[in-house]
């Protein structure tokens, strides 16, 4: 019992002992990482904070000049995935960390961060990161090629959750500046992001100035560019050179503003785009542009134009809307637009259909790595396509506007437009007796008004390899498009 006893003791005299040295130890290892990180003499920091238990390192007022000048007012990173021994020793993931080297850390926190480099500064109010997960990567790139290590390290970066607030880039020349007032990631995982909101976006704004542009909200969901990612790793890759294609699930954008919209007096309610998988070879997606008004202010020397030809429309303001909607069927080789309609309350509406069949793998290659030059060696091609133009006021007010504008009455006009497009001639297309009924039809629409549709059913797929057919004169546009118009009230 006695033995027990002194041994018992023994053990809580030994534990309190380390648990004493704990400070001592934390505050060795916090001048070994100071001292490392000091030893280039292009950096400085204020003081080092060293947590063993959460294995968390404290930077404070941290400044480097290398290629530009970097500043932190504090760094701190906890849950580091480090030996506790190597911290004890004071060697550190900051000690000997070079690019390409893995780091982990359960919780990441940059507060008042500023870089200024190549005249721009870049300016961060806080970063906040959870789950912070960089694996190796490949670091081995040529100067001056900063977006392929970049696109490297964002191949290679995982994190749960990111908050960054206050962020600005600033161009030192010119004084205008990028601003955002917060971004919110969850689950980037290596080029894929769960969900992102961004807040209080800002370009081209100055001091005491109304930026260009404003955006009050941007949101998406469900987004993959691993491919772009991917492409710009390479050291070939330069900008302009295709991405590949980036998967977006959903996105909206909403509170419009700024000095370029206030000055045409434009106003934009929301953008929004969704797209879903019906199963793995079928993709529906749908694009809304709603609350667009155009209304230019009266003094605008800029938009005077543009408001004549409102006002010789009878139109006090223009308002339209966008509805486009698609579909991807890999099964069956197709890819359509369903329905993409522009309409205007005042004006009617335009509608387009469109759809690309025999879609074989050097198209869906090309789609998916952004080459257009690829779609040369693919059969696809256009198998069919329409425009449906319905009338509520479009053509009425378009003859009124040329009338005001060449002095002529608007049923002159009217006429006049009519007889030229029955008498319209295109060069070097085979004027046939088909080819004049539908210019007739059209002609029709001018005079009546009404729902005017134009539409093209091939007789076999129109693809890149039928193109020198419509370069040679006198092709019979009617037969080879399948064309045919119809009018109706």
């Amino acid at each position: 019992m006695r033995k027990s006893l002194v041994a018992a003791l023994a053990a809580v005299v030994v534990a309190g002992a380390a648990v004493a040295a704990v400070p001592l130890v934390e505050h060795r290892a916090a001048r070994q990482i100071k001292a490392d990180i000091e030893r280039d003499g292009a950096t400085r920091v204020d003081s080092v904070e060293v947590g063993l238990f959460d294995r968390k390192i404290v930077m404070n007022d941290l400044k480097a000049v290398r290629v530009g000048e970097i500043s932190i007012g504090r760094w701190e990173a906890s849950g580091l995935a480090w030996p506790l021994g190597e911290l004890i020793k004071g060697n550190t993931p900051l000690s000997g960390l070079k690019l390409g080297d893995p780091l982990r850390a359960k919780h990441l926190e940059v507060h008042d961060l500023t870089m200024v480099q190549d005249k721009a500064r870049w300016s961060v109010a806080s970063l906040a990161v959870d789950e912070f997960s960089l694996d190796r990567y490949d670091p081995a790139v040529g100067p001056g090629q900063f977006s392929h290590l970049t696109a490297r390290i964002l191949a290679a970066l995982s994190m749960g959750h990111a908050e960054e607030k206050g962020a600005t880039v600033t161009n030192l020349l010119t004084n205008e500046k990028l601003a955002i007032d917060s971004l919110v990631i969850n689950r980037f995982d290596k080029g894929q992001v769960g969900a992102m909101v961004m807040t209080g976006f800002e370009l081209g704004g100055k001091p005491l100035g109304e930026p260009m542009f404003r955006m009050a909200e941007f949101k998406l969901g469900d987004l993959d560019f691993q491919r772009g990612l991917k492409a710009m790793s390479g050291v070939a890759w330069r900008p302009g050179m295709p991405l590949g294609r980036v998967d977006l699930g959903s996105a909206s954008m909403t509170g419009f503003g700024g000095e370029a919209l206030r000055r045409y007096g434009i106003a934009l309610g929301s953008i929004t785009h969704q797209s879903k998988y019906e199963n793995k070879d079928v993709r529906h997606s749908r694009m809304l542009v709603e609350g667009f008004v155009l209304n230019p202010p009266a003094g605008n020397r800029e938009a005077l134009q543009i408001r004549i030809v409102l006002q010789a429309m009878g139109l006090k303001e223009l308002k339209l809307a966008m509805d486009c909607s698609g579909t991807e069927d890999r099964a069956k080789g197709e890819v359509g637009v369903d329905r993409c309609a522009l309409s205007g309350p005042d004006l009617g509406e335009v509608d387009l259909s469109l759809k690309v069949v025999n879609a074989d793998p050097p198209f869906w290659q090309a789609i998916d790595d952004g080459n257009t030059f690829a779609l040369l060696g693919s059969k696809a091609g256009v198998g069919g396509a329409r425009i449906v133009v319905a009338d509520r006021g479009l053509v009425e007010r378009s003859m009124k506007a040329v009338a005001a504008t060449s002095g002529q009455a608007p049923a002159a006009v009217r006429a006049a437009f009519a007889q030229e497009v029955r008498r319209y001639q295109p060069p070097g297309v085979l004027i046939t007796d088909d080819l004049s009924k539908l210019l007739d039809t059209a002609a029709h629409f001018i005079e009546r008004g009404g729902t005017f549709t134009l539409e093209a059913k091939p007789p076999s797929p129109i693809g890149l390899d039928k193109a020198p057919y419509f370069s040679r004169p006198g092709p019979d546009l009617v037969d080879a498009l399948g064309l045919s118009a119809t009018l109706s009230r």
